[in-house]
Parts: C-alpha cells; sequence; structure tokens
C-alpha cells in the first residue's frame, strides 16, 4: 500500500510575531469623531452656504462655521457615546 499524500494546506508552520522593542505593541491612534465631523460639517456648510446664498463669501463664510461647529459637537456627543475620554 502506498501512503495517502496529504495536502499542503493542512501543513502549518509556527509563526513567530515581531515584538515592540519595549514588550508593548504601539499605541494605534484613535480617530477623534469631533475633529472628523468639524471638517465633514465645514465642507458641507461652505458648499450648502455657497450654492444658497448665490456665491456670497461672508453668507458661505458664516455657513462654513455654523456646519463646523454643529460637526463637532456632533462628533463630540458620538466619543463621549462611544466612551472615549479625551
Amino acid at each position: 500500500h502506498t501512503a495517502m499524500p496529504q495536502s499542503h494546506h493542512r501543513q502549518h508552520k509556527p509563526r513567530h510575531h515581531a515584538q515592540h522593542p519595549s514588550g508593548h505593541p504601539p499605541a494605534k491612534r484613535k480617530v477623534n469623531a469631533a475633529i472628523f465631523m468639524a471638517i465633514i460639517g465645514a465642507v458641507f456648510g461652505l458648499s450648502f452656504g455657497w450654492f444658497t446664498s448665490e456665491r456670497s463669501l461672508p453668507w458661505s463664510l458664516f455657513a462654513t462655521v455654523a456646519g463646523a461647529m454643529l460637526g463637532y459637537f456632533f462628533g463630540h456627543r458620538i466619543d463621549r457615546s462611544a466612551g472615549s475620554k479625551g
């Protein structure tokens, strides 16, 4: 009798993961929802203000600031509900 061929998919080699020199993994950078939402709100506010005010610069700037503020406060609430303190 001949032995059944072994599947090469079943041969698992031990994997050694690289360790950080201090013994601790590097800290991952957390995305701050407040800043992200402020940027999204500012872009949305700018486009909204620009097109609805017939391209008036003062109203576009006002809408940009208002959108950024609303985005920041909304993102800050997301951060708080997610439990990330900052």
